[in-house]
């Protein structure tokens, strides 16, 4: 809920223009986070007459895109979604945050990620391709939801999630799911995964090549700029254990001496 807030803002603010808006959310899984900011959209939408509620055959309603390289995840997001009565404004589709090639550029007006960054090798390749698909302006962003674990200086509290993280998460995920080995990984992977400072400074540091026919508005040219990314805001939850990364797309240029 904290994630989608900062996304659409407290009142749902970022659906002011209208069925345009479009908001991406990947490694979606069974389509929580999408399904949430679906919920947000429609209430927008309704409150303030934009489309109907009712339109299930009008695609350009479609304003939340989940995807995710799971297809039984995605058949469990589907449901989830005809359940809610969100199949007018939420669509589901397989797809790899690291290949977005079935997206156009300079489309999305936000995307989001809850938990999955971690999981993926290759996390300047995703960040490059959520970079492409985002619209290059101010009010464009990225929000990003990972765990981490609490550095030393959190005190007891940050002692305690510390545990939690590193041992009671995983053996919860263990007993409900009854698969103890698939959850397992959640332990070396949190602790590997990078500190905020570092996170922030990967994102702040990527040098996003501009692919032929990605140029923004400000008419820059592809051969003497590169994409990145400006953090805004890292939101701190769970004592330190959980932060939620938001970022706005930017392009830089090359300096040549």
């Amino acid at each position: 809920h904290r994630l989608v807030k900062e996304v659409v803002g407290a009142e749902g603010e970022i659906f002011a223009a209208g069925p345009s808006v479009k908001l991406l959310d990947l490694a979606t899984g069974t389509a929580d986070v999408a399904i949430l900011l679906g919920k947000a959209a429609d209430q927008y939408y309704n409150t303030h007459s934009t489309i109907s509620s009712s339109d299930d055959n009008n695609n350009d309603s479609n304003t939340i895109l989940g995807l995710d390289p799971s297809q039984n995840m995605l058949n469990v997001g589907v449901s989830k979604i005809q359940q809610s009565n969100l199949s007018h404004i939420v669509r589901l589709q397989l797809g790899d945050a690291r290949n977005l090639d079935s997206l156009t550029s300079n489309t999305f007006d936000a995307a989001t990620m809850s938990f999955g960054i971690r999981n993926i090798p290759e996390k300047e390749m995703a960040l490059c391709e959520i970079h492409r698909v985002l619209k290059k302006n101010n009010d464009s962003k990225l929000a990003i939801m990972e765990f981490s674990e609490p550095g030393p200086n959190t005190g007891i509290m940050g002692s305690l999630a510390r545990l939690f993280i590193r041992h009671i998460v995983p053996a919860i995920g263990a007993i409900l799911s009854g698969c103890p080995k698939e959850y397992m990984h959640l332990q070396k992977s949190i602790k590997d995964f990078p500190s905020p400072p570092e996170f922030v400074a990967l994102m702040e540091g990527l040098r996003c090549p501009m692919k032929v026919g990605d140029e923004s508005d400000n008419d820059k040219s592809d051969i003497d700029t590169f994409g990145s990314f400006r953090l805004k805001e890292v939101v701190n939850l769970n004592f330190g254990s959980v932060q939620i990364y938001v970022a706005t797309p930017i392009l830089k240029e090359y300096v040549t001496e």
